[in-house]
């Protein structure tokens, strides 16, 4: 498997030639993978299997990238795309290949990312978690604004696209999307339906905070703060940890690293003696500490700062003789200085990281695995975020 590459300016060259490829994989990222004599072509909405002719958009001297201009034998696994936006969106890459295949080739893309970027091999991978519904999962939205609509970037991210329905988005939301743009003036929205079917948008009276149930519990939300985006799948991932992370004892503290409203802090059923997280996110903190008064739980702190200046200062004031630390950093990953302190962690047991970007979590095991005492243990891939090109994947790190 092979990520998209990112072309340099001055290395690129576009020629506007015409060419047919066999496509035999996917990249990470979702174009399918042909060759031209001996070189490698990316071609955008290719489908393994296809035999495809395309026109090259740029070109280096080991690989060329190319737009799909007519499927001269399509695939066993190609599909019609159910939304009327596609290929002029930019939220959705992979409507047009079957789920069975979406799923296959996310599963092989976590594990050739990591044996390629991190060059870790002895490691478990676990089978992808599949969404319970690859359409109308998304619990959560975000919406730019342009002139009188809120709507999408475009594919090219050059212009934003007016949408009226949105496949991938639960119907409650959509339902929304026509009379959100008299609502709120803010130049981004973002929109939540929590598991009553109740709508919240940001900037919008009245709407700043709200209870949302997950596994029996109410968590408290904003619409101004993160939230994960598909029900199913973000449970399945808590239970997963929970599992991972076993049995604890008295004196066993679970740390929660860019914790957000402590969703995972709370969804843990083991007595830990302490859970203690820390986010840059004031509203997402406010969150935490009403859902820790609200449920009861006496043994929960929560704090803002800037994690990857403050957690280990953190840690350190309130570890235990047994410590469990989550890692669940933004996209972009984690510095390479937080990296090392985190492996410097004295008297934790596992490092846990939840990553959406498996190439970033690739280079990050690479940093953590490397003249280190802990190893790459479990990773498994879950697919948080069908036909996209997204992947979210769990990694356990243990001592050697």
């Amino acid at each position: 498997m092979i990520e998209e590459p990112k072309i340099k300016k001055d290395k690129m060259k576009t020629n506007n030639k015409t060419y047919t490829a066999k496509i035999y994989s996917l990249a990470f990222g979702g174009e399918g993978i042909g060759k031209v004599n001996e070189k490698i072509a990316f071609v955008r909405d290719a489908v393994p299997g296809d035999e495809v002719e395309f026109r090259v958009t740029k070109e280096t001297s080991s690989f060329m990238k190319g737009e799909l201009t007519r499927v001269i034998a399509p695939s066993g696994d190609r599909v019609d795309p159910v939304c009327a936006y596609y290929g002029r969106c930019g939220g959705c890459q992979l409507q047009h290949i079957s789920y069975a295949k979406e799923l296959y080739y996310k599963n092989e893309q976590v594990s050739e990312l990591i044996k390629r970027i991190a060059g870790v091999r002895d490691f478990e991978l676990q089978d992808i978690e599949p969404s319970a519904d690859c359409y109308h999962y998304r619990t959560s939205i975000t919406l730019n604004r342009k002139g009188d609509f809120y709507g999408y970037f475009t594919r090219d991210e050059r212009d934003i696209l007016k949408i009226k329905n949105c496949p991938i988005a639960v119907p409650e939301i959509c339902d929304e999307l026509a009379s959100v743009a008299g609502e709120v003036k803010n130049e981004r929205v973002t929109i939540k339906c929590d598991h009553a079917g109740r709508v919240w948008v940001s900037g919008r009276s009245g709407d700043r905070f709200y209870s949302d149930r997950y596994r029996g519990k109410d968590i408290f939300f904003s619409p101004r703060g993160f939230s994960q985006c598909n029900r199913h799948i973000a449970e399945t991932v808590s239970k997963t940890l929970e599992e991972w992370t076993g049995k604890v004892s008295q004196d066993t503290a679970f740390f929660d690293a860019y914790c957000g409203v402590g969703f995972f802090s709370f969804l843990l059923e083991q007595d830990f003696c302490a859970r203690i997280g820390m986010d840059s996110e004031r509203v997402a903190i406010d969150c935490a500490k009403t859902t820790a008064k609200s449920l009861g739980t006496k043994n929960a702190k929560f704090f803002v700062g800037d994690v990857e200046n403050e957690f280990i200062g953190l840690y350190k004031t309130n570890r235990k003789q047994d410590n469990i630390v989550l890692v669940d950093p933004p996209r972009k990953g984690v510095g390479k200085d937080f990296i090392e302190e985190i492996k410097s962690l004295e008297n934790a047991r596992n490092i846990y990281y939840i990553s959406c970007d498996p190439a970033k979590l690739a280079r990050d095991i690479k940093q953590i695995t490397c003249d280190s005492e802990w190893r790459l243990g479990r990773v498994k891939p879950f697919d948080m975020f069908p036909r996209t090109k997204h992947i979210e994947t769990l990694a356990e790190f243990v001592r050697k």
